[in-house]
């Protein structure tokens, strides 16, 4: 704390010339591989720069940061030690990283980064050990889905060639990238039979532990494109971690376009009347018998905004529907047995079902 813009090595030698050696009862100085808190780490700076080089060979970074355990013992020491002049000493771990990382950056001929390292050096000195932590690669962008037989993520449903929106990116950004695995994070979701269409849904996609950064994005997409695996991907752009959070949060109006079937004639007047009157209704919906395995069982509450019916006939009529985001829109077709109130079907005063569904428009607020 004494002093600015000098090392601590010089603030401890202005400390001994002013005490003039005179140190507490039981305090003495000793060769710095006796020293009981540092143990001479001081003299291994090469050591472990040659462990973070080798840890670090075959990834791509232009900033890093420095990490450190000690052990347990030696850090009561040095409180013990400190206490013996005030307790405002520095830490040595903090010591070690700065003095490191200075020393690793000379060599590695990369910055020092505080809030966003691209790779972060854990060193144990207890173990004698290096791990490196590699940030992960994020890339935003908007995706079309023109399948009706794939899911946004894999795992959640088994499909027939095990194919999702996430493997279908993923891929060709492990391709480029040389990641570790990837993770596609979505603003909401469509069902596996449901095509994403219009202006797109938003995503990023999470490259771990990449060893390339610098990939190009335009090649990206046109991988992704050409695949012929029914998805779009455009306006693809370097993001971070922040804009998972900001899409995830984001609670946009939503555009479908439903075409609806009854088991018997459809009578389109009745229809039409049955529209116009849920029109700005709330609507009440339970978690849906389909999804109730996965998802708390909650009422929810959510806005028609808009129907309007494009086309009518005795085998099925064609809907656009404009509803509050979060809204099922399947059960508000069908009524789910009751769970959600009131529906299309119980104000129609028959079953409706759902025959297709298209989400044709996500109303962003910048578009």
């Amino acid at each position: 704390m004494e002093g600015h813009g000098i090392t601590n090595i010089q603030r401890g030698e202005t400390f001994l010339i002013s005490t003039g050696n005179e140190l507490p009862g039981g305090v003495k100085l000793e060769s710095e591989k006796e020293c009981g808190i540092c143990h001479g780490i001081f003299l291994d700076m090469e050591k472990y720069v040659e462990m973070c080089m080798q840890e670090s060979s075959g990834f791509e970074f232009s900033t890093f940061l420095v990490g450190s355990v000690f052990p347990a013992e030696d850090l009561d020491y040095e409180k013990g030690f400190q206490s013996l002049f005030g307790e405002h000493g520095e830490s040595i771990k903090k010591e070690f990283n700065r003095e490191f990382g200075k020393f690793l950056s000379s060599r590695l001929q990369k910055e020092v980064s505080f809030n966003e390292p691209e790779l972060t050096f854990l060193i144990n000195t207890k173990y004698d050990s290096v791990n490196a932590q590699v940030k992960s690669l994020f890339i935003r962008g908007i995706y079309k889905k023109y399948r009706r037989d794939i899911p946004q993520t894999r795992w959640i449903h088994k499909t027939g060639n095990g194919e999702s929106i996430e493997s279908i990116i993923g891929a060709s950004l492990a391709e480029l990238s040389g990641c570790a695995n990837y993770y596609l994070h979505g603003a909401g979701r469509e069902d596996v039979d449901v095509r994403m269409l219009g202006n797109g849904r938003e995503f990023v996609i999470e490259a771990e532990r990449p060893c390339k950064r610098s990939i190009d994005l335009k090649l990206l997409q046109d991988k992704v494109n050409s695949s012929g695996k029914g998805i779009e991907v455009m306006g693809l752009s370097i993001s971070d971690i922040s804009e998972v959070r900001r899409i995830k949060g984001e609670k946009y109006s939503k555009t479908y376009h439903v075409t609806v079937g009854c088991s018997e004639s459809i009578d389109c007047l009745k229809l039409e009347n049955a529209i116009r009157e849920l029109i700005g209704k709330v609507i009440y919906q339970r978690t849906p018998l389909r999804v109730s395995g996965s998802r708390s069982d909650l009422v929810r509450e959510r806005t028609v905004q808009g129907i309007k019916l494009d086309r009518c006939d005795c085998s099925s009529g064609e809907l656009d529907i404009t509803a509050e985001s979060g809204m099922y829109i399947k059960e508000l077709i069908n009524g789910d047995n009751g769970r959600t109130i009131p529906s299309l079907s119980s104000v129609y005063g028959s079953d409706l079902k759902v025959i297709e569904l298209d989400v044709v428009r996500i109303n962003r607020s910048d578009e």
